[in-house]
Order: C-alpha cells, then structure tokens, then sequence
C-alpha cells in the first residue's frame, strides 16, 4: 500500500513542508517544499489585485490584517499545494489515488 504524508518543517529548518513517500508505512522516498521568499511589495501588490472576498479570506488564513501575513500565508500553501501534487503524482504512478 501506497500513501504519503506532507509535514510542516520548522521554521529554524526553513520552514515549508516535509513529504514523505511512502510504501507499506516505510518511507521510500520524498523532499523538502520549502516557501518562497517573497519581498514586501510584492505580498502588497498581489493583495491589492484579489477581489474582495479572496483578500478577505488569506486575511483570514493569516489571523491577521497586515497584507505581509496574508502574502506569507499563500506562499504557504502554494508550498504545501506543490508537495501534495508530487505525492499525487507519485500515486498515480503506482495506480493509486487518494
């Protein structure tokens, strides 16, 4: 049996994600899905062009109304979002899906 996990990294490490692939609950595989720096402005830029409702909630996913958080919080989870899209890949090269 084929699964994965994908754990957050600590910030000491550089923070991101950690995906661990594995087989029969062994770790046979995986990698580090660290988050993107990304500068201040750009976080400002990128907030300024959601639309309402989408700014609302990565203010939100942030826990905070300062648009560097919310910057921070999306870098995130494109991270997380890539590690899982290895993990599915990986799957689907076994004939599994999760």
């Amino acid at each position: 049996m084929h699964s994965y996990e994908i754990n957050p990294r600590p910030t000491e490490l550089g923070g991101g994600w950690r995906l661990r692939l594995l087989e029969d609950g062994e770790e046979i595989g995986g990698g580090v899905f660290p988050v993107e720096d990304g500068n201040p402005q750009q976080g400002v830029d990128w907030l300024c062009r959601l639309q309402e409702q989408e700014r609302a909630h990565w203010l939100a996913v942030a826990d905070s109304a300062v648009p560097a958080d919310a910057w921070a919080a999306y870098l995130r989870s494109v991270a997380y979002f890539d590690a899982e899209a290895e993990a599915l890949e990986w799957l689907a090269t076994r004939g599994e899906s999760e």
